[in-house]
Formats: structure tokens, sequence, C-alpha cells
């Protein structure tokens, strides 16, 4: 590995030194064990020179997660960021509800003198009764070692199991062992439509996956749990033109060409494809990993995976143009030791030639040095290859303080790259950022209390020249203590702006309360075309319960719990800086017991009927549906017969077995809307979700009738299916 602090780009022309970069999670963080680390000089360091560690923790369920952090060292904090790298807790223990998603956990000293070793302690409770999906990903030639059910998943009929997610880039052959000294293990592999694949035969597991698929690998117990470790291995299939090209390492280069023919990608809202090739490379020591690919044939665009396929830095057109006028992207990123891959993406069907450069830096790993500006300083700048990388994108970082509370107005404007603003607490977190989108300019109003704060002018893609432009005003910004009272089973129409609170973030923020007699079930939703909604549900303390963003479908929220007898409140904001607009907010109440949720709402025998209505009370499915579920027992080897009508709703049925694969699935074959299954089963239990087609507006009264002829018959499935 050599020392040396420049890049070469793929004419040979010398670059700017290597810039400072932010670290990415790449360590992952069980929610239930223990690791330890180790902060010290020469790591990842915050813009104010803390050292810093972070860990990567994916959760499919939601639930509550405890993280306690021991050890040698002192004056040590944890950070917890969502997705958006918002501060969402931190502290030297973090307790809390959480959602389902992924997220970043540093580990960070309060003062750059703050450094040695550490322990992280973590368990996870998962609210019961929902299902998992997104699981954590795991790579083709990964090994694993996890304590089943620690992700908090359990199957129809209540027992546990760990799920890791599998995507292939060409086709090839799978194998997967797995092995567990506290119990017996079994392994399967599903679809992508959660059918059942293949088995493990003492352990292990074969199957053929075909190009650009994503797979799920289930583990479960036959007993009881304990420790067990997953081993995969990916044999390519000869004759597809879908593989690693090389393995790089420091100083190499290559001369490559995407074709029509190389690796696809299928852009999940289009159905568009883009094509790329990839590469591996191994870091045997932390270091700086550093790429240009420049093309005269298309716009290149640069992706850093983990082993396990997490995307960790990315890049289109960063490194601006080469000599001849040609456009290039760069990108750098500092990495533990570890396996990694590179992909090199055209944006044009066609493809062409490339000329890619690598370089790996061995550390000291630098901060991203902000620079003084004052309140009113209107900074121009060029950022390029060689600005600091945040995890937004190639950036400029500026230091303000604000003398006194008011408003700090910020403006980003280039005409070469589309903009992004973001103003940064002191440990890196960010406060609020500008809408997503590709507009030429950026702005942000924010109201905030005293203090200092680094102001991040972004390149979303490319780079070039921009003109940052603030403004403060200074005033009192008061607390917020009003909070509108919101009718049980009732809504509000409302605009969020400037009689609105302001929340943590500087911007508007309006909240409602309620009070429950007695426990309920609660669903909260509010709908806008002018506002990106963000939920939380606060009790009584101001904690957090619940947050959401998108989950009603595109940009509206959706929360559903159960909630003891008490006062809560409901905060409603932008999911970015915004100047407001209307937005309705809807309460729906249910007293009484907790609703079964995603378990079983009761027994449907062969032979029997059930009646029942869809409502927000049911199982929130994985495809944006409420469903009912229902428990279905068939004595012998038998042709089950199941038949789904309802006058309200377009009827789709899921039969389940009792792990949770997939058996069959139907929208219309019952005539019209409503949805039969007829397949062959063998005798055991089976579980039945009643759901509609659409989404949660679909809803409405049902009859879900079952059947069973013994002996074996032909069966009739279409439609869909997801992943359990």
């Amino acid at each position: 590995m050599r020392l040396a602090l420049a890049i070469l780009s793929a004419t040979g022309a010398l670059l700017a030194p290597l810039a400072a970069q932010e670290c990415p999670a790449v360590a992952r963080l069980a929610p239930a064990g223990s690791v330890s680390g180790t902060l010290a000089p020469g790591g990842c360091v915050l813009t104010g020179g803390s050292l810093y560690s972070a860990y990567r923790l994916d959760l499919p369920v939601r639930g509550r997660i405890a993280i306690d952090l021991g050890g040698t060292a002192a004056n040590l904090q944890l950070i917890l960021r969502g997705d958006s790298d918002a501060a969402l807790d931190s502290g030297a223990s973090i307790h809390r509800a959480i959602e389902a998603g992924s997220y970043r956990l540093l580990v960070a000293g309060q003062t750059p003198r703050d450094a040695g070793a550490f322990t992280l302690t973590t368990a996870f409770t998962a609210e019961p009764s929902m299902l998992c999906a997104d699981y954590p990903a795991m790579g083709l030639r990964q090994t694993i070692s996890n304590t089943l059910g620690s992700y908090g998943c359990t199957a129809p009929d209540g027992t546990p199991y760990d799920a890791w997610s599998l995507t292939t880039y060409g086709s090839g052959t799978l194998t997967a062992t797995i092995a567990s000294a506290d119990f017996t293990p079994t392994l399967t592999l599903r679809g992508s439509d959660g059918r059942l694949l293949a088995i493990d035969a003492g352990g292990t597991l074969t199957a053929a996956l075909t190009a650009g698929s994503q797979y799920i690998l289930v583990a479960a117990s036959a007993d009881r749990g304990g420790a067990y470790q997953i081993a995969a291995t990916f044999e390519d299939a000869p004759d597809d033109p879908c593989h690693a090209l090389r393995t790089l390492a420091d100083g190499d280069s290559d001369n490559g060409t995407v074709t029509g023919g190389s690796c696809a990608y299928t852009l999940p809202d289009s159905g568009d494809q883009l094509n790329y090739n990839y590469y591996n490379f191994t870091l045997s020591a932390p270091a700086v990993a550093s790429f240009t690919a420049v093309s005269g044939d298309f716009n290149p665009t640069l992706y850093v995976l983990d082993e396990a396929g997490n995307t960790l830095a990315a890049d289109t057109l960063g490194g601006g143009w080469d000599a001849s006028g040609r456009p290039q992207s760069s990108l750098a990123v500092p990495l533990p030791p570890g396996n990694y891959l590179l992909q090199v993406f055209s944006d044009v069907p066609a493809g062409g030639a490339y000329q890619l450069q690598a370089a790996i830096t061995a550390g000291p790993f630098a901060p991203c040095v902000p620079a003084a500006a004052n309140p009113g300083d209107s900074p121009g700048g060029v950022l390029s290859a060689a600005s600091c990388r945040t995890a937004l994108g190639l950036s400029d970082l500026y230091t303000v303080t604000l003398p006194a509370s008011g408003t700090l107005d910020l403006a980003l404007a280039s005409p070469t790259f589309p903009p992004i603003l973001a103003i940064r607490d002191a440990a890196d977190n960010v406060i609020v950022r500008s809408p997503p989108g590709g507009a030429a300019a950026a702005h942000i109003s924010a109201d905030l209390p005293a203090g200092t704060y680094t102001l991040a002018a972004t390149a979303g893609s490319a780079s070039g020249a921009y003109t940052l432009t603030t403004k403060f005003t200074a005033h009192d910004v008061p607390p917020c203590a009003f909070a509108q009272t919101l009718d049980l089973n009732g809504g509000y129409i409302q605009r969020l702006g400037a009689g609105s609170c302001r929340g943590a973030n500087g911007e508007p923020v309006d909240y409602y309360g309620f009070t429950l007699a007695a426990d309920s079930f609660v669903l909260g939703v509010v709908t806008s075309s002018e506002v990106d909604g963000y939920l939380t549900l606060l009790d009584a303390a101001g904690n957090a319960l619940r947050m959401d963003d998108n989950g009603y479908g595109g940009i509206d929220p959706l929360i559903v719990q159960y909630l003891p007898a008490g006062s809560y409140r409901f905060a409603v904001r932008d999911a970015a800086a915004s100047a407001g607009g209307l937005y309705e907010i809807d309460l729906r109440t249910v007293e009484g017991p907790r609703p079964p949720f995603c378990g079983a709402r009761g027994t449907l025998s062969p032979g029997s009927s059930v009646s029942g209505t869809i409502t927000y009370t049911g199982c929130q499915y994985t495809d944006q549906t409420f469903a009912d579920i229902y428990q279905v027992t068939v004595p012998a080897d038998s042709t089950l017969d199941l038949r789904l009508n309802s006058g309200d709703f377009d009827a789709y049925l899921v039969l389940l077995d009792a792990k949770g694969n997939v058996v069959a699935e139907d929208d219309n074959s019952g005539g019209g809307t409503n949805a039969r299954i007829t397949t062959p089963v063998a005798a055991g239990t089976y579980y039945v979700a009643a759901k509609p087609s659409g989404d949660y507006l679909s809803n409405g009264a049902y009859t879900l009738a079952a059947d069973a002829t013994p002996g074996t018959g032909s069966g009739t499935s279409s439609g869909t299916g997801q992943p359990q």
C-alpha cells in the first residue's frame, strides 16, 4: 500500500491532493449482542476534531432498542442517526422506541482529546405481531455470525427466525451453510415473491440464482435458539457476462467497455435499465480508496459497496472534465479492512468505453475543516474532486456563529450542479437540509437559538462554481407551548408555515393533543399535496413513541399504534426545509383490547367461512394494505380451495405455510374482482392473508371461505407475491 497523497486521473493528469472524507458506516451492529472497538489517532474524525467510529444498524421491524456504552475510554458519547443523518438520540446510553429501517450509530469523543477502548452492548424488543420486511443485506460471498431471534422476527406459527437479503449481479450457483453449537438450525431460500426455492440438506443449501434478482435467506430453529454462523459462496455462471472484471489493487488502471450485455440494474420506479461493470477490491488495513472514471461515450457514475452490497459512496461527474473535455467521476472513501465492490454505471443504453484509475492511500484519515463565515457573508467557491466529501456529496463547509436567536436564511445557487444546503451541529448531525430535487438553487430558512453551526454547500451530483448567500435576523424564538386539541375520530385542516411553532430543526411544526380515556388502538395520518409530511407521536413527557415519513405512500405519513390510556401529542412538520402549505391530519381510535395485528384473527376450518371487515386495525402488510390473517389446518393431503369475496374492494389472497413461505396467491380468479386459490397442499397448518390488492385506502367487508378435497389436485394462482 503506497503512501502517496495524490490521485492520478485516467489520463495520467495529477488531480488535487486527497481531500478529507467522512467515514461511512461499514461495521454491522447486531440489535442484540456486544462489540468492542477503539478510538485512536488516525481514525475517523468529526469536523470539530473528535474521533469517532461508525456502525450500521438494520432493523426489519419496529420495537425498542437499548444501546449501552462501556469500556475504559472516558468522555465518549453515542449518536444515533437516521437515514437523513439527523440525530435521533445521543448520550452514554440510548433506550428508545425505534422504527424499522437502517441507522448509523457513532461512538464519538466529546473533545479532540478523547480516545481509548470501548464496548457496545445492545438489546432489542420487537413490537409483537408485526411483519418483518427489508431484511439486512448479506453478500453472496460472506460469512455472518448472529444469535437467532435477535432481529425480532417471528414466523406465523410464532417461532423466531432471522432473514438476510441477497442480491445477485450475474447468474450463478449459491452454496450456503449454517452451523450452530447451540441448536439444530435450518436454512431456506425464498424468491422475491416469498416462495420457497430451496431448503438445506444437512446444513448445506445449493440453488441456481438468476441475474439482477433478490432473494431471502432464512435461518430458523427446529428446537431452540442460540448462536449460529452462515457462510455463503457463489460461483458465477460461465456463460453470464455479468461478473467482476478483476480485483483492483493500488495504482491499477483498466480500459473497460459497458455494453448492452453488461450487468443491468432496473430502476424500481420507471422500469428502465442501466448497464454497468463492476470490480472487487480488498483492503488489508484502514485506507482511503480512490477511483476516477472518464469516458467520451457516456457520463459515468461510480458506486462503492460493502461486502453485503450496501452503498457506501457514490459520485456522478464530481471529477469535472479532463483535459480532453471528457466527463469524469471521482470518489474517495475512508474504509476499514474488508472486501468491497466498485461499480461503473453508464447513463445511456448503448454504453461505451471508459478508463478507470484506482489508488489506495494509507491513513491517517483527515477531517473536513470548515472555513469561518459571518452571518451576512456571501462566499463563493468551486466544488471539485478535491473538496470535502460528506454523506450528502461534495461539500464546502462553513462555520457560522449566531450571537442571538433568530432566523438564518441561506441560499445556494450553481449553474453546473443541483445544489443541496444543510445546517449541521457541532457533531456533524444534520439539523435541517433543503428538499431533494434537481433545482438550480437551494434555500433554507431556519429559526435557531444562539450558537455555532456548520453550513454545508453541497453538490447533489457533478461539480463546479457556486454562490452561497447568508442572512441573519435576530429575534426571540418562543417555545412551542400550544397544542391544538384533536378530537377522537376527527380531523383538522391546517396550514404549516408562518403561524406554526418552530421545532428543534428551526422549521415550522404543529402540535395536536388528544387524550385516551381507555386503552385504545390509534391511527394518525397526514395527507397533503403541498407538504412532504413527517409525523411524530409523543407521550405526555414529550418522548417520541413513533415516527413516520412516507408510510401512507407518496409523501404522506401514517402511524398505527396501540396505546394505554393517557394524554398524547402528534407533531406535524415537513420532512425537509419547506415554506409549508395546507395539510389534513386525521385521528382514528378504537377502545378495547389490543388487535391481533399480524397474528391470526381466528381459525378457519375447511368447509366453513368467516365474514369480516378490512380496517386499519388489521395487519400492516408489506405492500401498503391492511390484511386479516386466519389459520387453516388441513388434516390430510388435500386440494385446498379458498375464496375471498368483497363488494367493497378488489380482493387479494395469499396462502402462507407455518414458516411464512408463500404457497400460492391470487387476485381475480374468483370472478370479477374476487380472489380464489385452488392448490394442492400437504397436511399441516397454513395461514391465509385476506387483503385488498390496492393500498391503505382500500377497505370494507368481505367473506372468506375454505374447502378441502382429500387427495391431490391442480392449482391456479396469479398475482405478485410479497416477501414475509
